[in-house]
């Protein structure tokens, strides 16, 4: 949905860098009720009053119990901070079927406590924009809270039900004024259904998603309601309100949940390259489980805005009855890959917590799935984290969806012994994989491992394939979708270029390619060449590497001149002697760029012993006291 976005700043973001692009994940903010009744709930319905102000396609149904509590509301943690001292007014477009108090909450190291609306409710039946002075307090702040109907005392006998809509903040306390930041408006892209004659009925809805499970966690999808009498090209077509770009991102994904094999097409339509309609790369295997679809564009370049879905393209249709089929997560990137389901997992350090003998360890949180909304610690086996190997670091493999997340750790049953990390919940904004780390007491995140790039290029510049000051290099890979466009490598000098990547997962295997002046055509190992890999361990991870694994640093005449390395192939011993030159250290190392060994020199004749290296080449840098790089091929026999 189009939501949580800095309205000023989509056009640059969009303009200056290609990333990424997710076209639809039909997703919400995630609201988490309390105190609403035996029947509470919280769902995205279809707008049951398109009229007056608020002519939007969808919103937020609430279903108040008579026998809640007089504060009965949601809160959610926002995956963009809002700046309150920027932003000061909260507006919301309410439908309710009675007049009473609403509360708008900021929540965090200062709270803002309740807040009415500078004009109270007049209208019921209808839907009223009303609007929150938050000037009381300043910052930024991540969570929210909603108390749509707070009587006290509660007078209600039955369940009521009431409607929200386009929760946005600005610096305006107008009614109609335009929003700054969208927190949540509910909307969807355009779903244009494609029918055959009078005798299909197919239809579109968003509904909650019916199958949280392997590569789609999410918590609404799109559900189509195919009609036997359907025409083969059934479908959707939508004119976008931010165009597909495929200039750099070639790849189109969409997960399906089908009840039968059939072909799926995707179509992109209006662009200077022209229209395109093709079949997915990968064919579908399963049946009544998610499966991500990919579509090639590679043959195109620039922005669509139209595009079209058909997911059961069987001709002819051949149905003796209606199906249902669910549809998600329409995404433009780099990678070619189907998606595989994510691998996420908490830690916490205990080490310091005062553990009591078989004390056991809780996570609680607003996670979903089968780790539920805040679940009393005690209460939900799926939230027991547990410490394998004795270190005191207590772990849990979780299941969440995309977005942000927040949550808890606890000592034993009951919600008595909550972490007192000093800035409370703890929030994380979910994208795939992760693997973090905290420390029971301690705000932030154990710092994660991190992988450093120290590139050569040293090569390429000397026979003119690179200017140094002139050229860049980038790496683009699994981490960064196949797009180094926001990856660029740093000039180090003397031909070296480095890059760190931050926050990986240990244990997790990345690949990856160099590319000059983020050129595919001029990448490492073009036409097809292997990629590189790598698996992550803790700590910093830095590998030494060389472009194309061309190792020849400078001028053979000047090394031999220098620098004396023999024999070359070596067999036990390699002597390295140095003359007229200075140099601090001799690094051996692989052809991944993996640190065999590293010598400190502190004398012109030095002997490695190198029996122990595998057969095989090898590279041998020698670093001189000016900072220069000297690089040497070096064959094991």
């Amino acid at each position: 949905m189009r939501k949580f976005t800095l309205l000023i700043l989509m056009a640059f973001a969009f303009s200056s860098l290609s990333i990424a692009q997710t076209v639809e994940d039909f997703e919400s903010l995630k609201m988490n009720l309390f105190s609403g009744g035996a029947n509470g709930s919280l769902e995205v319905v279809a707008n049951p009053d398109p009229s007056g102000i608020n002519t939007s396609a969808y919103v937020v149904k609430m279903v108040r119990g008579f026998d809640g509590d007089p504060w009965a509301g949601w809160y959610a943690t926002l995956p963009v901070p809002v700046d309150v001292t920027a932003n000061k007014y909260v507006h919301v477009k309410v439908w309710k079927p009675r007049i009473s108090p609403v509360v708008f909450k900021y929540e965090g190291a200062v709270n803002s406590n309740d807040v009415f609306p500078i004009n109270p409710q007049t209208l019921v039946g209808q839907w009223e924009e009303l609007v929150f002075d938050m000037s009381i307090v300043s910052g930024e702040y991540v969570k929210i809270v909603l108390i749509p109907d707070f009587e006290t005392p509660l007078t209600l006998t039955e369940d009521i039900t009431l409607y929200f809509d386009d929760l946005f903040v600005n610096n305006d306390p107008a009614v109609g004024s335009a929003p700054v930041q969208v927190m949540e408006n509910s909307e969807i892209i355009p779903t244009n259904i494609m029918l055959g004659g009078a005798e299909d009925l197919s239809f579109f809805a968003l509904i909650p998603n019916p199958d949280k499970s392997g590569i789609n966690l999410s918590d609404y999808v799109l559900k189509f309601h195919r009609d036997k009498d359907g025409v083969p090209w059934g479908g959707f077509w939508s004119s976008l309100p931010t165009a597909v770009d495929v200039t750099e991102n070639k790849y189109v994904h969409v997960k399906l949940w089908k009840p039968r094999v059939s072909p799926v097409k995707f179509k992109i339509e209006g662009g200077a390259a022209g229209t395109l309609e093709i079949g997915s790369v990968n064919a579908q295997t399963s049946t009544g489980v998610w499966e991500d679809f990919v579509f090639d564009y590679s043959e195109k370049t620039g922005t669509y805005p139209i595009i079209a879905l058909l997911p059961d393209f069987a001709d002819p249709v051949n149905l003796t009855e209606d199906i249902v089929i669910y549809i998600d997560d329409i995404r433009v990137n780099n990678d070619p890959n189907p998606m595989v389901p994510p691998v996420q997992k908490l830690n916490v350090d205990m080490s310091e917590a005062g553990l009591t003998e078989g004390q056991q360890v809780f996570l609680a949180g607003a996670l979903g799935g089968i780790h539920g909304t805040w679940n009393e610690p005690g209460t939900n086996p799926n939230n027991e984290m547990f410490d394998a190997d004795g270190d005191k670091i207590y772990s849990i493999d979780v299941a969440v969806a995309d977005g942000p997340i927040a949550f808890k750790f606890f000592k034993g049953t009951g919600w008595g012994s909550g972490d007192p990390a000093p800035g409370g919940d703890r929030t994380y904004n979910v994208a795939g994989n992760f693997d973090l780390l905290y420390k029971w007491g301690a705000d932030g995140i154990v710092a994660a491992p991190s992988v450093k790039f120290n590139l050569n290029m040293a090569h390429q510049i000397f026979v003119g394939a690179f200017v140094a000051g002139t050229d860049y290099v980038d790496v683009a890979g699994s981490f960064n979708e196949w797009n180094g466009a926001n990856h660029q490598l740093t000039d180090m000098g003397s031909g070296m270029y480095s890059i760190t990547l931050e926050n990986r997962v240990v244990g997790e295997t990345i690949e990856f390619k160099f590319r000059k002046n983020g050129n595919w055509d001029t990448s490492e190992f073009p036409n097809g060449g292997p990629n590189r890999t790598h698996v992550v361990t803790a700590g910093l991870n830095e590998l030494n590497l060389w472009y194309n694994n061309e190792a020849l640093g400078i001028d053979e005449g000047i090394l031999n001149g220098k620098i004396k390395m023999y024999p070359n192939p070596v067999n036990n011993e390699l002597t390295v002697k140095i003359t007229d030159i200075g140099v601090n250290k001799v690094v051996i190392t692989s052809l991944l760029g993996q640190i065999i060994e590293e010598i400190v020199l502190t004398s012109e004749t030095t002997t490695i012993n190198t029996s122990s290296l595998r057969n095989g080449i090898y590279f041998v840098s020698i670093t001189t006291t000016d900072g220069s790089v000297i690089t040497q091929k070096l064959l094991k026999k």
